[in-house]
């Protein structure tokens, strides 16, 4: 049942935990609404002020990123709604007349205002229904109607708090997958700048309910998805580098640099003696910790940093696992290659050690093979 949910739906994006938590901290924001507008409105009359808070409620802990929900938005479009509201409740005698004028009142200014919230336009309507309107007059509009919307707007803000601290426990408590869970981050600098794209945003005569950071992701994952199709089923064990160079742990650093002009390769798997993965030795990283040797060229730190010392003592490294990255994330050999792009693009991964059943090293996967292939697949296409 539940995978038929799931596909009937799609894929949910937010864990179990954080579901649960942000229905835990609606129920507290719903039930103080709840109290304080029956403080200020009889018990038929608070009903119609939770109504609409109730519909905020759902989209603020529902979808927290979007951009009817920003405090700007919440916090105006209640206000300026409930201030039409009340308006055409004195004014005009005829609720048939009143309803749709304080609806559509409440769309334009929250157009113009550039804060619209869909339940804002639910206050309108039912602030016109509501039994003290008349009794209340302007102050309907501060109390309850502001004061419940700054509740659900603090609401928000002690969720996200909330999620923020379990974010960082799951980091420090399982890196692993924290990382996985990262992987549709936005991996790389789309082929224009933030101006181009906030232009084009102002050139088009609608309105878009999305930040920029999302179009940016959008991009990355149509990108990806472009890749992936390219790519077909084609598998690690199909494109990656078989039998690599490795290092191990006591591989001097002489020894390890010379395999990369020998090889012309950038980087070197590092196994213990049971050929499971324990580090990657990349050029990065010797250039990484070169930078601490005083000579001005890059080349006369490296030469200090790899030569062996002949001293009984050094504070030098002097073999490949004192500066070799780890842990590093590898790929069984099985894996496609397209399901790998988000998370070598997100990570910045430009060589993947590939491994088999028995978790032994067995090849490299290049992010510069990939890019080759697609090149190619795209100038034949182009053809």
């Amino acid at each position: 049942m539940h995978k038929f949910i799931n596909k009937l739906v799609g894929k949910q994006h937010l864990s179990h935990q954080e579901i649960i938590l942000s229905s835990a901290t609606a129920l507290i924001a719903i039930a103080l609404v709840t109290w304080i507008s029956n403080q200020f409105l009889s018990h038929s009359g608070a009903a119609y002020i939770v109504a609409s808070m109730g519909a905020s409620t759902v989209l603020l802990f529902a979808v927290p990123s979007s951009p009817m929900n920003r405090p700007w938005a919440l916090l105006v479009s209640h206000i300026v709604s409930a201030s039409i509201g009340v308006s055409c409740a004195l004014y005009i005698p005829s609720q048939l007349i009143a309803i749709p004028l304080a609806v559509a009142g409440a769309l334009l200014a929250m157009q113009y205002l550039r804060c619209l919230h869909p339940p804002g336009g639910a206050t309108a309507m039912l602030i016109v229904l509501a039994p003290e309107v008349h009794l209340l007059g302007y102050q309907f509009v501060l109390t309850p109607v502001a004061l419940n919307a700054v509740i659900l707007l603090l609401a928000v803000r002690v969720l996200n708090f909330l999620l923020q601290l379990q974010q960082e426990k799951d980091k420090y408590e399982s890196p692993t997958a924290w990382l996985e869970q990262q992987q549709t981050s936005i991996s790389f600098k789309p082929p224009f700048e933030t101006e181009d794209l906030q232009s084009a945003l102002n050139g088009l005569d609608t309105f878009i309910d999305v930040k920029q950071e999302q179009l940016y992701q959008l991009y990355s994952l149509a990108n990806h998805h472009h890749q992936q199709r390219r790519l077909g089923d084609l598998r690690c064990s199909d494109l990656m580098i078989s039998n690599p160079v490795a290092a191990e742990y006591g591989t001097s650093l002489e020894e390890a640099w010379q395999w990369l002009g020998q090889y012309h390769i950038s980087a070197i798997p590092v196994i213990n003696r049971a050929q499971h993965v324990i580090g990657i030795l990349t050029l990065d990283d010797f250039i990484e910790h070169a930078r601490n040797f005083p000579q001005k060229i890059l080349e006369d730190r490296i030469e200090s940093l790899i030569r062996t010392t002949t001293e009984l003592h050094t504070e030098k490294p002097e073999v490949v696992g004192q500066i070799m990255t780890h842990p590093v994330i590898s790929a069984p050999d099985s894996s496609k290659v397209a399901e790998l792009l988000p998370l070598l693009d997100s990570k910045k991964i430009h060589h993947m050690p590939i491994i088999n059943e028995q978790q032994k090293l067995v090849g490299v996967l290049s992010r510069k093979q990939i890019n080759m292939l697609l090149q190619g697949h795209t100038n034949s296409a182009a053809q």
